[in-house]
């Protein structure tokens, strides 16, 4: 049995003899060094090791023994019992070999998120793993490493069984979104700790409305803080929607609200957001609507979520911010959901819970109703208008009981059905000026969303702090991502990509008529209501590999949006 390597053809048992004299010969020098130190001499049971460390090295010891065994198995012949040996193996791993493979991807998904979160510094919020970092790194370093290289060997060594199966290819993509989602944690939590954004709740809101829905009560009593809360009948509201307060009430429920970290809550709900933008660019991918490999879909990916004003967003965890990530996740759910052509009752209950946090989600509609009816046209069914009036009504409903929702909710709080609470918040006097001379929404404020949307410019500040000032009232989304010039192309005519940019314009002009242009930010916050579609377009267009210059844009725009996260949060 041979394998092409380049311009050799090597036997597979060399290739997995390689990989596991490697992996046990880490094993050799990690269990020595795991034996090495002593423990308190109060805690010694044997060889100066506490009874703890014997349990432990004799699984470590266990473990390593049989991976010598089996690499001594690749090498010498020991007559028929062996090969009596590796046909029961083979049979077994042949009759077993998706569980087999899922208990080594899980226990790689453990042993490297136990690793990610000992990197310091994001160990010091996490004082407990210290001890067991100590404990365990060298038994675990192996484990990773050897559990690493038993995935790769199996993979080479069992292609066939693993080719074109839907089962293994399931396995990998989940695998893959878990990688991903810790990663992006991670990175999200090692840069919030290295700006110092950690522990700082102030103006979460919802963890304290939270509470306060438990109390079956609308209003937050004794608040820390009022600004950007309504005073009315002597009672301070939230004036956003309230889809964030309503999913932390688990835990304002069993931690109460200073147990609660909508920071930490954020980042993760912002790592979910890079999954599935993953799974939505995957599945385009595979109805060929895109083209690309899996390395420019992570690309894309990463531009997203480290490249935009997601990033900073995504840390912050305050009350504004944190109800924008949540609607991105909805968001992205519902356009996955239409793409893996559920049912329109789901996919409008998503967009409807969508716009419990942020009604201008309703924006992305068209973009979820083109991409079902091309995915109608593709299955050689005539589209008709019975099609789109039949899945229209479906969504209504659900979107129509958040309408309904909204309103009631602003009647309990206000008594009045149209009444959010903007116009007499305790915020900026400019805002509430603007809000009680021209309304929440008038044409009187598309110059100015435009002009800070598209075109404004930093300040150029030789000798401070921060040597280019970031305009506090907004800054171009192509300033901030240059990537997002690649958005000047030609595109095809499918009817979903009319849809996305469809959702896009309508996103835009909306919130060109809206009073705010989200006043204390980097960038243009309000870009993440038609992030996701703006995303996806970009994709469109490139041919397997995204070209080098691409590339250099989108490390351009994760590097000034670090920069931008960083002044935003100390500046």
């Amino acid at each position: 049995m041979y394998i092409q390597v380049g311009k050799l053809r090597v036997k597979k048992k060399y290739i997995a003899a390689l990989l596991l004299g490697i992996s046990a010969s880490v094993g050799i020098v990690r269990f020595i060094l795991y034996l090495i130190p002593r423990s308190k001499p109060d805690n010694q049971l044997i060889w100066g090791l506490s009874a703890a460390r014997v349990f432990l090295g004799s699984i470590f010891l266990g473990l390593l023994l049989i991976n010598i065994g089996g690499f001594l198995l690749t090498l010498i012949n020991f007559g028929k019992w062996q090969e009596k040996l590796e046909e029961k193996i083979y049979a077994i791993f042949s009759s077993h070999h998706i569980i087999i493979m899922a208990v080594l991807y899980i226990l790689l998904a453990i042993t490297g998120t136990f690793f990610l979160l000992t990197i310091p510094p994001i160990i010091r919020p996490l004082r407990f793993l210290v001890s067991y970092s100590i404990r365990l790194s060298g038994f675990l370093t192996w484990v990773l490493i050897g559990d690493l290289l038993l995935i790769v060997m199996l993979r080479i060594i069992a292609a066939e069984t693993f080719y074109k199966n839907q089962n293994m290819a399931r396995l990998d993509t989940i695998f893959t979104c878990v990688g991903f989602f810790v990663a992006t944690f991670v990175l999200y939590l090692q840069t919030a700790i290295l700006i110092g954004w950690i522990n700082k709740t102030t103006y979460s809101f919802f963890d304290l409305l939270a509470e306060q829905f438990i109390q079956g009560k609308l209003y937050l009593e004794d608040p820390p803080y009022t600004h950007d809360l309504t005073l009315y009948k002597g009672k301070w509201y939230a004036p956003m929607p309230p889809l964030p307060a309503i999913l932390l009430m688990p835990f304002a429920y069993f931690l109460g609200a200073d147990g609660i970290s909508t920071s930490y809550l954020s980042m993760i709900v912002s790592a979910a957001n890079g999954v599935l933008l993953f799974l939505i660019l995957n599945n385009l991918n595979s109805r060929k609507w895109i083209n690309l490999s899996t390395s420019g879909i992570f690309t894309i990916v990463i531009l997203f979520l480290f490249g935009t004003p997601h990033l900073w967003l995504g840390i912050s965890g305050r009350g504004w911010y944190f109800s924008q990530v949540l609607t991105a996740f909805f968001l992205a759910f519902a356009i996955y959901a239409a793409l893996r052509s559920w049912s329109a009752w789901s996919v409008g209950a998503l967009i409807a819970t969508a716009m419990t946090a942020r009604p201008t989600a309703l924006m992305t509609w068209p973009f979820l109703l083109a991409i079902t009816l091309q995915i109608l046209k593709e299955n050689q069914e005539e589209v008709e208008l019975k099609h789109v009036v039949q899945w229209s009504a479906k969504t209504v409903v659900p979107i129509s009981v958040a309408v309904i929702g909204l309103l009631t909710y602003n009647y309990l709080r206000f008594e009045n059905f149209l009444d959010f609470g903007y116009v007499t918040v305790n915020a900026g006097p400019d805002i509430v000026r603007n809000v009680q001379q021209w309304g929440t929404f008038s044409p009187h404020f598309i110059p100015i969303n435009l002009s800070v949307m598209l075109f404004k410019l930093p300040f150029w500040n030789p000798g401070g702090r921060w040597f280019i000032l970031p305009s506090a009232t907004g800054m171009s989304v192509f300033l901030t991502t240059p990537a997002l010039i690649y958005l000047f192309r030609r595109y095809s005519k499918d009817w979903w990509v009319i849809g996305a940019w469809a959702a896009v314009f309508f996103s835009v002009a909306l919130l060109s008529l809206y009073h705010n242009t989200g006043a204390h930010q980097f960038g243009y916050r309000y870009i993440l209501d038609f992030l996701t579609p703006l995303i996806v377009l970009l994709a469109v267009g490139f041919k397997k590999k995204t070209p080098w210059h691409f590339q250099l844009l989108v490390v351009i725009s994760i590097a000034i949006n670090l920069y931008g996260t960083h002044w935003f949060m100390n500046g």
